[in-house]
Order: C-alpha cells, then sequence, then structure tokens
C-alpha cells in the first residue's frame, strides 16, 4: 500500500502529470463524438447530396393517349427531397461531375416514352435509365445517390406499371363488350349450323335419291348403246329401202285421195250436228216458254221435253256422223304420215341426184378446162393438127354435154312449180287444219259445260244414279274437246314446221334460176361448137375465144350445181322437218278419234238419260220459280252451241279445200322423192357416229355412279360433323354467354386503384427487432471501443510505467502501483466516454450495461497496452498499435465479418479472439439491444479473461524487469521513461 500511496502522491505532485492523466481520460470520447458527429445521419441529410437530372425524352402517343414518362418523372422528382436534385442540361451535367459539383447524374433518353410502348410488340424494348457516379468524389457518396437512382427506377416502374394496368383494364372491358358480341353472334352461329344440320340431312336424302337415279341410269346406259346399234343397223336398212320411195309416194297420193273423200263425210256430219243442235235451241226455248206458263200447262212442259229429247237425239246422231268423218279423216291423216315417211325415206336419193348432178357438172367443167387448155396450148403454139383434133372431140362430147344440160333446166323448170305446190297445199292445209280443230274443240267443250250447268240445275230433280251418268256423259265431252284442242295445238306445231321448210325453200328456187341462166350460156357456146366446121378452121384466134367462153360456162355451170346440191340439202331438212309434223299430227289423231268416240258416247248417254229428265221435269211444279230464274242462262247456252256447231260447219269447206290442196302437194313432192335417198345415207352416218361414243357416254355414267356413292357412303360422316358443329357451336355459345358475364363480373370494380394495385402489388413494411436511429447509432459501438484502446495506448504512451515511485518497491509493489493508476484512468475514460456521448445525442437502451461494457474494455486494452510497454518497451508500445490495427479491421464493427474476406480469410479466423469484437457486441446490446440480455455478460465476461491475462503477464513481466527499473527523483524525472 505504500508504493501505490507514493505513485499517487508523485502524480499529484507532478501538475503535468495529472493534466495529461486528465487530458487521456477525454480523448475517447472526443475522438468518438467528431468521428461519430461526421456521420451521425449521412443517409438523414442524403437531401443535401447533389444529384443532376438530365431529360431528353419525347412524348409519344399510345392508344390514343399522351405518354410522357420523363416529364412526369421530373414532376415526381421536384416533389421528392431525398436528394437534392438539379433539373439541367446534358452539357452542365458533364461539366459539374468533373468539377465536383455533381455525386451523380441521371439521363432519361429520348426514347425513354416510346420504349414503355413497346411492350405489347414481339421484340419490347426496355426503357433504359442511364446514371453516372464519379466514385473517386466519395464513394458512401455515391452509394446514397445510386440507392437514389434504384428509388427512381423503381418510381418509373410504377408509374409505367400503371399507365400499363390502365391501358390493360381498357382493352379487358372492351373483351367484355367483344365477348356480349361474339356470344350474341355465336348464338346465331349456333342457330345457323343447326339449320345446316338439317339442311345436310336434305341435302344427305337427296344425294341417296341421286345415286338411286344414277344406279338406274348406268343400269339402262347398256341397253341405251344396243338401241343405239340397232338404230344404226335400222338406219342403214332404212338406206337400202330407199328404192321403195316411188312406191310410197304413190301410197301417199291414194291416201291423200282417200283423205279427200272422207272430207264430204265429214261435212256432212258436221251439217247435222249443226242441225241438231238448232234444234236443242228450239227445243229449250219452247221449255222456258213452259216453265214461265207453269201454272197454267204442265201439259206444254212435257211437250217441250219431247221436243228436247228430240233435239238431244238428233245431237247424238250429230255427233255419231262427227266421228265417223273424223274416223275418215284420221286415216287420211295417217296415209298422208305414209307418205311424208316415205318422203322423207327418200330425201337421201334426191340429195345424191343433186350430188351426183354437181359432181357430173364438175368432172364435165374440168374436162373442158382440160381440153380447152390442151386446145389453146396447141394453138398458141402454131400445132394446127393437134387443135383440130381436140376441137374435134370437144364438138363429139358436145351433143352428150346437152343432152345432160337439158335434162338438168327441165328439172329446174319444175322444181318451182314442185316447191310452190307442196308450199301453198302445207300451209292452207295446216291453216285449215289447226283452225277446225281448235274450234271443235272449244265449242264440244262449251256444249259440254252448258248441259252441265242444265244438269246443276235440276240436280235435285233426278236420282244419283242419272246425274251420274250424266255426269259422266259431260266429262267424256269436255275429254274429247280437250282431246280436239290438243289434236288442234299439233296440227299448229306441223304449221310451223312447214312455215320453216317454206323458208328453207326460197334460196333453192333462187339458184335454181341461176342455173338455168348458166345452162343457157353453155348451150349456146356449145351450139356455136357444133356450127363450126373444123376442116375449115381459119381464124384460130377467135376460136380461142369461144373455148375461154366455154370454159367459163362450164366453170359457172359447175359453180350451179354445187349450188343446187347445197340447197337440195336444205329443202331435204324442211322435207324431214315436214315428215316430224305429220308425225306429231298422226300422234294426235289417237286421241283426236278417241275424243270423238267419247263424245258420241256422251251425247249417247245424255239421249238414253232423256226419259229420266222428263220424268224429272213432271216434278218441277214445286220449283217452277227458280226454273224460270234459270231459263234465260239455258237459252244462252243453247244458242252458243247452235252458233259453235254453225261455226264448225262453216269450216268443213275449207278444210276440205286444204285437203284438196294437200292431194295436190302430195303429187308435187312424188316428183322430188330421189332426195331422200341422200338424208337416209347421213342418218346412218350420224347414227353411226352416235354409237361410236356410246361407250364414252358408258364411261362417264361409270364414273358418276361411283361419285355419287362415294357421296352417298360419306353423307352419314358429313351429318355427323354437322351434328357435332351444331353441338359444338352451342357450347361455344353458352361459354362466351357465362366467359362473357365473368369478364364483366371481374371488370365493374376496376379503378385506379386497381392500376396501382397491379403497378405495385406489394408494399414493403419493415418490422424492426431492433431499433438503430441512425448511422451513427450504428457505428458508436464500434467508435466508442475504437476510442477507448486508443485511450489506453495514449495513457502508456504518455504515463510512466518503466519508473518506481519507492526505490525500495517489490516487482509485485510496482505492479499493484501502476494496476490502480492503470484502473482509475480505466474507469474514468469509460465513464467520460459514456456520459458525454448520451450528452452529444448518444442514448442507450442500456445505460448501466454500457458504463460496465465500456469500463470492462477500457481495462483490458489498458492492461494489454501495459504489459505490451513494460516487457518490451516502445517496441511493446508500437505492438499495442499494430494490435489496435488488428481489431480494427476484424472486430466486424463497421461491416459484417461474414463479408470481410479478404486476406485469405484472416479477418474472419482472428475475429472471435481480439477483446474489441466482444466489447462491440456489448456496446450493441447495451446502446440498441437486438443481440440478447446475456450479450453483455458474455462480452464482460470474456474481456475480464484478457485482463486476467494481461495482469498476470504484466506482473510476470514487472518481475522480470525489476532487476533493470531503478528509482528516479521526482525533480529529474520526466513523463517519459
Amino acid at each position: 500500500m505504500k508504493t501505490i500511496k507514493a505513485e499517487f502522491e508523485h502524480i499529484k505532485s507532478q501538475k503535468m502529470l495529472l493534466a495529461a492523466i486528465l487530458a487521456i481520460m477525454f480523448i475517447p470520447f472526443l475522438y468518438s463524438v467528431f468521428f461519430l458527429k461526421s456521420v451521425w445521419n449521412p443517409y438523414g441529410d442524403a437531401k443535401y447530396l447533389p444529384v443532376a437530372v438530365v431529360n431528353e425524352d419525347r412524348a409519344v402517343n399510345f392508344r390514343g393517349k399522351k405518354l410522357d414518362v420523363g416529364d412526369q418523372l421530373v414532376k415526381n422528382l421536384k416533389k421528392n427531397d431525398g436528394l437534392d436534385w438539379h433539373f439541367v442540361s446534358k452539357k452542365d451535367a458533364e461539366y459539374g461531375l468533373s468539377h465536383k459539383e455533381y455525386y451523380m447524374v441521371i439521363t432519361i433518353p429520348k426514347d425513354f416514352s416510346k420504349n414503355a410502348t413497346t411492350v405489347l410488340d414481339k421484340d419490347p424494348k426496355k426503357m433504359e435509365l442511364q446514371y453516372t457516379t464519379n466514385d473517386s468524389l466519395n464513394y458512401i457518396g455515391k452509394v446514397i445517390s445510386e440507392e437514389g437512382a434504384k428509388q427512381v427506377n423503381a418510381q418509373v416502374k410504377e408509374t409505367v406499371s400503371t399507365s400499363y394496368a390502365d391501358t390493360v383494364f381498357g382493352v379487358i372491358k372492351q373483351v367484355g363488350k367483344g365477348f356480349n358480341t361474339a356470344a350474341k353472334g355465336s348464338k346465331q352461329l349456333s342457330d345457323g349450323s343447326k339449320t345446316l344440320s338439317d339442311g345436310i340431312n336434305t341435302y344427305t336424302a337427296g344425294v341417296s335419291q341421286v345415286n338411286d337415279g344414277v344406279i338406274k341410269l348406268q343400269t339402262g346406259v347398256v341397253p341405251l348403246g344396243q338401241g343405239v346399234l340397232k338404230l344404226a343397223d335400222g338406219s342403214n336398212t332404212l338406206a337400202n329401202g330407199i328404192n321403195t320411195y316411188t312406191a310410197g309416194v304413190d301410197q301417199v297420193n291414194n291416201g291423200v285421195f282417200q283423205l279427200q273423200n272422207g272430207t264430204g263425210a265429214l261435212a256432212s256430219g258436221v251439217g247435222q250436228l249443226a242441225t241438231g243442235s238448232n234444234t236443242l235451241a228450239n227445243g229449250l226455248g219452247t221449255y222456258t216458254n213452259g216453265v214461265g206458263q207453269v201454272n197454267n200447262g204442265v201439259l206444254q212442259l212435257q211437250n217441250g221435253t219431247g221436243a228436247l229429247a228430240n233435239g238431244v237425239g238428233q245431237l247424238a246422231t250429230g255427233s255419231t256422223t262427227l266421228n265417223n268423218g273424223l274416223n275418215t279423216y284420221t286415216a287420211g291423216v295417217a296415209q298422208l304420215n305414209d307418205g311424208l315417211t316415205q318422203l322423207h325415206n327418200n330425201s337421201k336419193l334426191l340429195r345424191e341426184g343433186a350430188g351426183n348432178l354437181a359432181a357430173g357438172n364438175k368432172t364435165l367443167a374440168d374436162t373442158i378446162n382440160k381440153q380447152t387448155d390442151v386446145i389453146i396450148n396447141q394453138l398458141n403454139s402454131n400445132d394446127t393438127k393437134q387443135a383440130i383434133e381436140g376441137l374435134k372431140q370437144l364438138k363429139q362430147h358436145a351433143p352428150a354435154i346437152q343432152k345432160q344440160l337439158q335434162e338438168l333446166q327441165n328439172t329446174m323448170n319444175g322444181l318451182p312449180t314442185l316447191l310452190g305446190g307442196i308450199n301453198s297445199s302445207a300451209d292452207k292445209f295446216s291453216q285449215d287444219l289447226t283452225t277446225n280443230l281448235v274450234s271443235a274443240g272449244n265449242n264440244i267443250s262449251g256444249s259440254a259445260k252448258e248441259v252441265g250447268e242444265v244438269l246443276a240445275a235440276n240436280e235435285n230433280k233426278l236420282s244419283t244414279e242419272d246425274q251420274q251418268k250424266l255426269a259422266d256423259a259431260i266429262a267424256k265431252n269436255q275429254a274429247a274437246g280437250q282431246n280436239i284442242q290438243a289434236a288442234g295445238a299439233a296440227a299448229q306445231t306441223f304449221k310451223d314446221q312447214l312455215t320453216q321448210a317454206q323458208n328453207s325453200l326460197a334460196p333453192i328456187l333462187q339458184n335454181a334460176q341461176q342455173m338455168q341462166d348458166y345452162i343457157k350460156q353453155v348451150n349456146v357456146l356449145l351450139d356455136k361448137l357444133n356450127t363450126v366446121d373444123t376442116s375449115k378452121l381459119s381464124n384460130l384466134q377467135g376460136l380461142t375465144t369461144d373455148l375461154e367462153k366455154l370454159r367459163t360456162g362450164a366453170n359457172e355451170l359447175s359453180e350451179g350445181s354445187n349450188t343446187l346440191s347445197t340447197k337440195v340439202t336444205e329443202y331435204t331438212l324442211g322435207v324431214d322437218k315436214a315428215y316430224a309434223g305429220a308425225q306429231t299430227l298422226t300422234s294426235k289423231n289417237g286421241e283426236l278419234t278417241s275424243g270423238a268416240n267419247q263424245l258420241a258416247g256422251g251425247l249417247g248417254q245424255l239421249n238414253g238419260q232423256v226419259p229420266t229428265l222428263t220424268g224429272g221435269i213432271n216434278q218441277l211444279a214445286a220449283g217452277t220459280g227458280q226454273l224460270v230464274a234459270n231459263s234465260g242462262a239455258l237459252t244462252s247456252g243453247a244458242n252458243q252451241l247452235a252458233g259453235g256447231l254453225g261455226q264448225l260447219n262453216a269450216q268443213v269447206p275449207t278444210l276440205t279445200g286444204g285437203i284438196n290442196q294437200l292431194a295436190a302437194g302430195t303429187s308435187q313432192l312424188a316428183a322430188n322423192s330421189a332426195a331422200l335417198r341422200s338424208g337416209a345415207s347421213q342418218l346412218a352416218g350420224g347414227l353411226g357416229q352416235m354409237n361410236a361414243q356410246v361407250p364414252t357416254l358408258t364411261s362417264g355414267v361409270n364414273q358418276l355412279a361411283n361419285g355419287t356413292q362415294q357421296l352417298n357412303a360419306n353423307s352419314p360422316k358429313l351429318a355427323d360433323g354437322a351434328t357435332q358443329l351444331e353441338q359444338g357451336n352451342s357450347k361455344l355459345a353458352k361459354a362466351l354467354a357465362e366467359g362473357s358475364e365473368q369478364v364483366n363480373d371481374n371488370t365493374k370494380n376496376l379503378s385506379s386503384k386497381t392500376s396501382n394495385m397491379f403497378a405495385s402489388p406489394t408494399e414493403l413494411k419493415h418490422k424492426s427487432y431492433s431499433y438503430v436511429p441512425n448511422y451513427g447509432y450504428a457505428l458508436a459501438p464500434y467508435m466508442l471501443s475504437v476510442a477507448l484502446y486508443v485511450g489506453a495506448l495514449v495513457f502508456n504512451l504518455v504515463y510512466p510505467v518503466r519508473r518506481l515511485s519507492d526505490p525500495d518497491a517489490s516487482a509485485t509493489e510496482w505492479w499493484l502501483s501502476k494496476l490502480s493508476v492503470g484502473a482509475l484512468v480505466a474507469t474514468g475514460t469509460s465513464v467520460v466516454e459514456v456520459l458525454l456521448m448520451m450528452a452529444a445525442g448518444l442514448h442507450p437502451d442500456h445505460l448501466g450495461a454500457t458504463l460496465i461494457n465500456a469500463w470492462f474494455f477500457a481495462l483490458a486494452s489498458t492492461f494489454i497496452v501495459m504489459f505490451l510497454a513494460v516487457a518490451f518497451g516502445n517496441i511493446g508500445r508500437f505492438l499495442g498499435i499494430i494490435f489496435l490495427v488488428i481489431q480494427l479491421g476484424s472486430c466486424g464493427g463497421s461491416f459484417p465479418i461474414q463479408v470481410t474476406r479478404a486476406m485469405g480469410g484472416f479477418f474472419q479466423m482472428v475475429n472471435p479472439f481480439l477483446p474489441m469484437t466482444y466489447s462491440v457486441y456489448g456496446f450493441r446490446e447495451s446502446l440498441t439491444s437486438g443481440l440478447g440480455a446475456n450479450q453483455v455478460w458474455i462480452s464482460v465476461g470474456v474481456q475480464l479473461i484478457y485482463i486476467i491475462v494481461a495482469v498476470a503477464l504484466l506482473w510476470v513481466a514487472m518481475n522480470a524487469e525489476r532487476s533493470k527499473v531503478t528509482y528516479v527523483d521526482v525533480e529529474n524525472q520526466n513523463l517519459n521513461d
């Protein structure tokens, strides 16, 4: 204790040493306060950090809206005080960055907004927000400004995302409307597909029917080919039978004469029918008068019915006569058809004759041309003998040539008369026949109608059976009238065909006239040639001229013959048309005869029912009033029947005249029958060509059958597909309707809040397990520890630890004296540092723990440095500084030790063994908590170990150094050893 007291008295006596020791107690505080205050809240004061902003962005249009992200960013930054924003040009920003005016330059490029619109493109472009930092100016400033740039980038992301969200939500709403439209359209599509399905079912049924028809057609093609082959054979047979043409023409003449003879009977029958109709009209007049006087004379009514019966009998007799006349008429028509058939069959002979004539005339012209050329050449070569000989040969042939020309001229002379007679007769016949048949049909139909009206008026007076018989008779009468009208229509068709034949004969007559002129010219030339005396030829030039004329005439004759052949062909075609008309007329003979028979039968039945009618009239007394009202109509019908039959009777002479003209025409046709042979030949050739094409037709029908079979086979698939399409469209319509409803339900609450939520769906909420107010608090544990260690270094530099205050003191006493001073100084530095830092603004959560942690670290630091100084002197003090440096990097005071990985992990390796490591942990827990209540006691325990070790080592060192340390007089002592 003596040595300890001497040590403190020595300090008290040394004012400078005392002042130094007191000053040393403030060094940790001063170190801490100046450093910590310089970095107390750098992030909170970042608003004073100058940062330049350069806006080069250009606004663009996006979906009808103006998008200017750069301008919006500038507006938002002007409201932001996180950094000291300076909005300058690019040039000023570059200058300020290079001259320490700005820590960072943020550049908004000119395509910033444009790139924002590419989000929906195939290759979207990112919005590049460029920032440039000057790291050399201050790295922490760079970190702070960089954090600001990241916040700006996040703000841009949120702004652009909000715009995107607004646009997308607008599109979604439009999609909802589109879903509504699509749902309606799909409903129509569903309805249309159902209609399509029904139509396809109808179509497949039609395909099946078509397939059946094609199969039948395929089956019928083979008999068709066989029939065409038989037809070709028949045409050849027809050609062989042309020789019977002349006999056929004679038969036509006979048939026409028979028809002519039958017209008298027809006229007589029509006359009787007219007489009967007049009698009927008279009887009906008497009947109507009797109806008017029914109250006075039922007997007169009975007499009238007798007259009616007489008239009906005469009508039946007239119809029988008409039927006989029509039978005679149809027989004549049949004979006419037979004659036209022979004429048609012999048309080929006529065409062949005209062709042979043309060929002969061409041969004649060629012979004349050849002989004329020879003679002229001989005359031009002065070979008179040969010329004379050629002329003699030509003269020898002249009579034969003239004979042929005379025959041709005779034929041409008779041709106009023949053709004219045919035209006149055919026209007259067809016109009269058409008029008479149509008139007869109308009259018969009208009379049947009138009789029907009479029956209708008296139907209540007749039995059902009688009414049915009369109705059947009237129906047959009407059917007969319709058949006669149909025959009249056929006659009109025949007339039209004859007119066409007449039109084709006109050019033939014109060419025949030209042929006659050519023949006359050739005959004149040949007559001149006959008068030539070949023995006295002297004027050869004149002969040459005559020969040229002869050759010209022969050529014209040949050309005329060719024209005649062409027109004869046209004539035979007209005959063919007339033949077709006669066929049609013949085909209607059966209907006409049937109608006449029905008329006769109906009138017979009508005549047979007259007694029944008479009996019914006796029952009319009660209904005479109604009969009087209908008498006028009955009388009018009888008059119309009489008038119609009168007109029919008046037209009979016309019909007779037409038949007479037809007889004259058939006589003329007989002269031209030879032309039919040529037509038969052409018919055989045409049928041969048709027969050759039958295989092609058969092949086409087979292909058609195969195609329709495929269509029919695939019809079920088509129907199934249409059904599936209908079902699918129905599902589509339902799904679209539901989708539309869902989209509309999900979009009805969309607003700007939704866009903000879409742009920034998360919100970062920070909950501190332990709260560190600012950067100063964060560095305080580190700087407080460093300051205390620095204070220990300074103390051991200033205070003379290697001297004795008592020359007789032992090593242990020396050790105790130095420990007591060091402990006192360590206690003072720790208390001063903590309390004054509290006054400077550092407020620990646990003041006691802070004081304890500071005191123990101060003791540990003081005794460690003291040991080094006693043991090694100044070298030991230097080692103490090295130990401080090692602890600065290894204690984890500024950065987590996990990221301090330099020097091969040296810092991490020594970290657990350093006292400052635990001092920092202890201060962190005592200042801001968060490390657990035991952390302070752990730190104190570890530091206590360092204290014990250091104190023990100090004792060992002082014992080792005691012999080397001497007493120093106080007057001569200074602060250093």
